[in-house]
């Protein structure tokens, strides 16, 4: 091999490296200014969203304040309720005591001023 070859094989084996560092160095930079703009993205998308969460959250600890209240609230009406029938059983129970004269002496006795006040309409339509 003459010295002529010599050289331009080192010159084509140079100038093939030095072609694949470009290749490889230049796509490099052009991913890694790629993949930063993609990262600044889901960056802010993962801000927004967390931003959106702790809006959620504020929002389910008012309904769960909320719905603490409307329990509360519901309990007492219960408690009302169950009162409420219990007197009524009572009422029940003491006019299921009641003898039919007894009865009748209740229901008149406390329904006579409706009557009386039907006796006292004066018109010629009545009967």
């Amino acid at each position: 091999m003459s010295s002529k070859e010599r050289f331009l094989y080192f010159a084509i084996i140079f100038f093939s490296v030095y072609y694949l560092v470009n290749m490889y160095s230049s796509n490099e930079e052009e991913y890694i200014i790629e993949y930063n703009s993609k990262i600044e993205a889901l960056n802010e998308k993962i801000n927004s969203l967390h931003d959106v969460n702790e809006n959620l959250t504020l929002e389910i600890d008012l309904l769960t304040t909320q719905i603490s209240v409307l329990d509360q609230e519901i309990s007492k009406q219960d408690s009302k309720i169950v009162t409420l029938k219990n007197q009524t059983n009572e009422k029940v129970n003491s006019v299921d005591l009641y003898k039919y004269d007894e009865l009748e002496q209740f229901f008149t006795e406390r329904y006579r001023q409706h009557f009386d006040s039907f006796k006292k309409i004066n018109s010629t339509s009545s009967n």
